[in-house]
């Protein structure tokens, strides 16, 4: 007789440096038991599983899987019945490596479009740290990120209309090393053409929208803050095409495509 029993499965490299969240099926049939993988967020994702060496000889995956909004990527992982001491608590990270990234490889974006600066009309900020930034601004998810010297209860608004898929604002932690990356209160918003905006570091409970808003450029979504790996309050904003690659981006009414480190910019548009 088959089972069908739902779960939740948390994955804590989600893309490396995210702590995300999963759902998920189990069958029980043959004596084997399968777990389904769903994407419960508004953007796709790309998911890659591999097998552990100590595994390898007894369990199936699938090694890719592109997997669409409340799709659901079916028998990802098969274990025989007589490897699990207990089914009802099974830690897939003992069994395979999961690495996924937000992202359609599908999609065409327009690397010269021009964004609006990511706060109110008429305010103008210092550029902490630009592209290629040497702090933290030097591998491949983030060196087309711009840190903005925002303060804390500073206003955040979106760069270009899109849909909410992610919110965390539930943080109140900070500090000056790794340990507090996955502590940074964060926005991501899904743009037409498949890129995506993430606006990190966050106040706590300082989200001004939803999972499943529309937002128009311009729009206020955000509270500062000063959460999870930094030294000072900022805000961290990136773009990103699929594979969890950023992308260079440039904003409307300024000269210089590429802000300068220690410059102040107004948004005058």
């Amino acid at each position: 007789m088959k089972k069908l029993l739902l779960l939740v499965i948390t994955f804590a490299t989600f893309q490396q440096f995210y702590g995300q969240i999963l759902k998920g099926h189990k069958h029980i049939a043959n004596d084997t038991i399968y777990l389904d993988f769903i994407n419960p967020f508004y953007a796709p994702i790309e998911a890659r599983l591999s097998p552990l060496d100590s595994t390898k000889k007894f369990i199936k995956v699938k090694s890719y899987g592109f997997i669409k909004h409340n799709d659901t990527l079916k028998k990802a992982l098969a274990i025989p019945i007589n490897r699990i001491q207990d089914t009802s608590k099974i830690n897939i990270k003992s069994y395979l490596k999961f690495k996924a990234n937000f992202g359609n490889p599908n999609t065409d974006f327009n690397e010269n479009r021009s964004y609006l600066l990511s706060y109110p009309k008429g305010k103008r900020y210092k550029i902490i740290q630009s592209f290629g930034g040497k702090f933290s601004h030097n591998e491949p998810h983030s060196k087309y990120a711009i840190d903005f010297g925002t303060k804390v209860g500073d206003t955040i608004t979106a760069v270009r209309s899109g849909k909410v898929f992610f919110v965390k604002e539930d943080s109140k932690e900070h500090c000056r090393t790794k340990k507090c990356i996955n502590k940074a209160n964060k926005i991501y918003i899904l743009h037409e053409d498949g890129s995506m905006a993430h606006y990190v570091h966050l106040d706590f409970e300082g989200a001004l929208v939803d999972i499943g808003d529309m937002v128009e450029a311009g729009q206020p979504i955000a509270i500062s803050g000063m959460t999870g790996f930094t030294t000072i309050p900022h805000l961290h904003l990136v773009l990103y095409k699929y594979g969890g690659i950023s992308i260079p981006f440039y904003f409307k009414g300024q000269k210089r495509k590429k802000l300068k480190q220690g410059k102040y910019y107004k948004r005058k548009i």
